[in-house]
C-alpha cells in the first residue's frame, strides 16, 4: 500500500518545496547557524577596526621588522 500525502495548496503556492530527511535539514540548520556567528563575529572585528582606527591607535607598517 501506498502512502499519500496531501500538501495543502497554501504552502506551495509561488514557492518551491523541497523535502529531505530529517538528518540532512539538522545539519543544514547546524550549517545556517555556524554562518550567522561568523558574520555576526566579524560585523564584531569590523566595529572594533573602525573605533581603534577613529581613535588612531592602528599602526601602519611597512614590514614585520617594524613591529616592536
Amino acid at each position: 500500500m501506498a502512502n499519500i500525502i496531501t500538501i495543502p495548496r497554501e504552502y506551495i503556492k509561488k514557492k518551491e518545496l523541497v523535502l529531505i530527511p530529517r538528518d540532512d535539514y539538522e545539519k543544514l540548520l547546524r550549517f545556517r547557524k555556524k554562518i550567522e556567528w561568523e558574520e555576526k563575529d566579524t560585523d564584531e572585528a569590523i566595529r572594533i577596526f573602525k573605533q581603534e582606527r577613529k581613535k588612531k591607535k592602528l599602526i601602519k607598517i611597512k614590514s614585520l621588522a617594524d613591529i616592536n
